[in-house]
C-alpha cells in the first residue's frame, strides 16, 4: 500500500490508496516513519506467514461469521469518540488489517505495514469490548494482537511504546529505575506516613504474608504518594501483606501491548517468583 500527503483545511492529512475512507491528521512518529525503512518485501512476507502461519482458517471464519451488526462498533470508544467514522469500527480495523494481509498472502508494502501499526497501536486499546459485545463472541481482540505481532517483529511500533518495552528488557520496569532506588523509595514513604498513624510500616520481603502488593513502575518514581496510601489501608484494615525487593515487582507488563512474548512472560515470572520466594498467599497489583 502507499499513503499520498495532501492539504485539507491547513492540515496534513494521510489518505489511504487502497481504503480511500481512511483519512487521518499525519502524526510523526520515528517508531512508525523511520522503522519502515528498514524493511524489505522479503522480510514483510516472511513474518507475516510465520505470525499467521496455520491460523488463517480460524481468522477468516472471525472475519466471514460477522454479521456486521455494529454492537462491537457501539462498544468501541474509538469509534464513538470520532463521531462514528466507520474507520474506527472494530470490524473494519481487521478488515484493514489482517484480511488484507491474508488476501495478499503477506505481500504488502512498508508503508501497508505503517497504516496497520497505525491501526492497531494507536486505534485500538485492545480492552476486549469489543469482543464482550459481539453476539457470536468472535474474538476481535486476538485478531488486533495478531497484528501487534507482526509489527513488533517487524519493529514498526510507536516510538514511547518502544522505549517503554526496551525498558522493561533491561531493567524488569518500565522507568528504568534501580533497585537501589526503589526500595529507598519504599524506605521513604515509610518516614512519610510514619507522623499519621502509630507504628506504620512497609513491610519488604516479610515471609508468609497473607498478601503480596506488585506496584506499577511509575508509583516508586513519580506516583510515590501511593505507596503509603496503599500502605496505609493495609494497616488499618488489619493486612498481613508485604513488597517485595528482588527484580519482578513492576506489575504494569507493558511488553504484552506489544505483543513481545519474551519480555512479557519475563515479567510474569518474576511476579510468581517473588509470590513464591516469600510464600505469600495472594497477589495484589494496582490495576
Amino acid at each position: 500500500m502507499a499513503l499520498t500527503n495532501i492539504k485539507k483545511e491547513e492540515k496534513e492529512k494521510i489518505v489511504s490508496k487502497d481504503f480511500p475512507e481512511y483519512i487521518r491528521e499525519d502524526i510523526k512518529d520515528p517508531g512508525l516513519d523511520e522503522s519502515i525503512k528498514k524493511l524489505t518485501p522479503e522480510k514483510i512476507e516472511k513474518v507475516i506467514n510465520a505470525v499467521i502461519g496455520k491460523k488463517s482458517s480460524r481468522i477468516k471464519a472471525i472475519i466471514e461469521t460477522c454479521m456486521h451488526c455494529g454492537l462491537c462498533a457501539e462498544a468501541c470508544q474509538w469509534y464513538l469518540s470520532n463521531d462514528k467514522d466507520p474507520t474506527y469500527a472494530p470490524v473494519a480495523k481487521m478488515r484493514m488489517t489482517i484480511w488484507e494481509l491474508i488476501n495478499r498472502k503477506g505481500k504488502v508494502d512498508a508503508e501497508f505495514i505503517k497504516q496497520c501499526a497505525r491501526i492497531v497501536f494507536t486505534e485500538c486499546n485492545i480492552c476486549h469490548r469489543c469482543s464482550m459485545y459481539c453476539p457470536f463472541g468472535l474474538d476481535i481482540t486476538f485478531i488486533i494482537g495478531m497484528v501487534r505481532r507482526i509489527c513488533f517483529l517487524l519493529g514498526v511500533i510507536p516510538q514511547r511504546m518502544f522505549e517503554m518495552n526496551q525498558a522493561f528488557m533491561a531493567t524488569l520496569n518500565q522507568v528504568w529505575i534501580s533497585q537501589n532506588d526503589y526500595i529507598d523509595a519504599l524506605l521513604w514513604r515509610e518516614e512519610e506516613g510514619a507522623p499519621e498513624i502509630k507504628d506504620f510500616r512497609i513491610p519488604i520481603d516479610k515471609e508468609g504474608a497473607e498478601v503480596i502488593w506488585f506496584p506499577l513502575a511509575a508509583e516508586p518514581k513519580s506516583g510515590f504518594y501511593h505507596i503509603d496510601r496503599i500502605a496505609k489501608i493495609m494497616q488499618v484494615a488489619g493486612v498481613n501483606w508485604t513488597m517485595c525487593s528482588k527484580d519482578g515487582w513492576d506489575s504494569s507488563n507493558m511488553p504484552m501491548f506489544i505483543r513481545d512474548f519474551v519480555t512479557m512472560q519475563r515479567i510474569v515470572k518474576g511476579l510468581f517468583e517473588n509470590t513464591s520466594r516469600l510464600r505469600a498467599s495472594r497477589i495484589v497489583l494496582t490495576e
